[in-house]
Parts: C-alpha cells; structure tokens; sequence
C-alpha cells in the first residue's frame, strides 16, 4: 500500500463537509464472510438460483433448507461473524463525526454490529426475514429457533417468511435507493471499499457522486454541474472506477488500510 495516498486519504476526510462510504463484500471477506462470485464463493458451493425471488416463491421449504445447511455447515458464516479492523474504523469515523452515512452492499449486519448508525443496506439484511403477508420483521435467532421445528418459517399470521435481503429478480428497497443516490449527490467525498463496482445500480454511485451520470441533476437529460467531488477507492485490485472515475486507488486489505487511516486521524485529534 502507498503511504502517500492514505496520507492523502487522511487529509480529505478531515477537510470534506459531507463524507460517505460505499461498501462491498470486499470489507466483510476479511471477517471469514465468503463473497458471492470470487472462486471458492458461495456460487461454486451452492446453487445460485436459490437466490432468485422466482425459486423462493416456487419452493421456499427447499430455499430455507439451503439456508439451513448454509448455517450448520459454517459455510456461510453470516450469523456468527464478528466486524473487522475495518468495520471498526467507519463506526469510529461516523461517531467523530466525519462520516455521514455508510452505503453497504453487504448482507450481513457488520457494520451495525461495529457500532455504525446510519447504515443504508442497499440489498437487504440476511440476518432477518420478514413475513411476505404482513411484512413484520423477525431477527435471525427468531428464525433459526423456527427453523428447528418447521420449514418454511412462519409468522404469527401464518404467512411465509423470506429472508430480508434482496433476491436476484426483486427491486432494490426504493427507500435505499432514493437515499443513496442523494446521498452520492450530496457528497464531497466518497470512499469506494472492497468493491468491484461491477453490480449496478450501486456502481453508478461513484459516477454520481463525481457529477458524471446523475438521476436526480438537471432537465431535460442535461446534467448541472457539481461542486468538485473525491473518489477514492480501496481494493485489492484496480476496478472498472479505477483510473476512469475514482481520483485515486489505495491497493490492499481494507481493514489494514483503514486502521491506518483511523491512527492518524486520532493522532491529530489528541
């Protein structure tokens, strides 16, 4: 990893307005959580259609049975993983005020279990379900204690619960999305981890934030100009952003990177 860019990285997060993050498996992968497309992921060890919104509805008993199995073989170990350095340094960045919100891509509640309090979960959360008749939302030992004894789970009105992540064929949360692309409006600062900027439409953020392609700027398809905006992303590889969109790419462990930017920001704060 450069020294020079999280020096840098350090000055535009003291000296930005309005800080936000956007993250991807990349962050969680690091707290033993496998991401979905890399080799050894969870698509060459289980079947992806079980992750289409088409296969739940046709057969939620053998949906859950896969999360079943998912849970006891440790595969997939959303339930018991615990946040890394990297979780860590955004709850701390937001608590000092630095931060302003955390875009997840992620599944898994570690940013939440870290400490971050405003967290906009772009596909959902695994680690609750929520009833498909009334929509009231249970938490993950709710389900797994259900699971034990029936499959599917069931909500006190007897309507099936699916997991509160969003499955391939089903639309993003409109909430999530009008809030991010504000958001990424906004800005003055964006901080693209552990992403490959690959999965639209979180990948049109960063264009956003940068003024490039903006739902919400300007009429007739003409987009207003923006007040300069910084991208800077952290990945272990360069990206689709890299080089085209981001001002500059610190390569390496998210986590690593990140507690070095959280001990040079605390050494100016003393």
């Amino acid at each position: 990893m450069d020294a020079r860019l999280i020096d840098k990285t350090v000055e535009l997060l003291l000296e930005a307005a309005h800080v936000i993050i956007l993250t991807g498996a990349g962050i969680s992968t690091e707290s033993g959580v496998p991401d979905f497309r890399s080799p050894g992921g969870i698509w060459e060890r289980y079947d992806p259609t079980m992750f289409f919104i088409e296969r739940f509805l046709a057969d939620p008993e053998e949906v859950w049975r896969c999360m079943l199995d998912m849970h006891r073989s440790k595969e997939f170990s959303l339930w018991d993983a615990r946040p890394n350095m990297g979780h860590h340094t955004l709850a701390y960045l937001e608590e000092v005020g630095i931060i302003r919100t955390v875009i997840t891509q992620n599944i898994d509640n570690l940013h939440q279990k870290a400490g971050s309090k405003n967290v906009i979960e772009f596909h959902g959360n695994m680690l609750c379900a929520r009833c498909m008749k009334c929509r009231r939302k249970y938490g993950y030992e709710q389900v797994l204690s259900d699971l034990e004894t029936r499959l599917p789970p069931r909500c006190e009105c007897g309507g099936i619960l699916k997991p509160d992540a969003v499955f391939f064929g089903e639309a993003i949360p409109q909430d999530a999305l009008k809030r991010s692309f504000q958001e990424a409006e906004d800005c003055d600062l964006m901080l693209v981890i552990g992403t490959s900027a690959q999965v639209e439409p979180a990948a049109s953020l960063p264009l956003i934030a940068k003024g490039m392609n903006s739902l919400f700027r300007g009429l007739g398809g003409i987009p207003l100009p923006k007040a300069r905006c910084s991208v800077v992303e952290i990945n272990r590889e360069p990206t689709p952003l890299t080089g085209r969109v981001s001002d500059f790419l610190i390569q390496g462990s998210a986590g690593e990177i990140l507690s070095l930017i959280e001990k040079k920001i605390r050494s100016r704060k003393e």
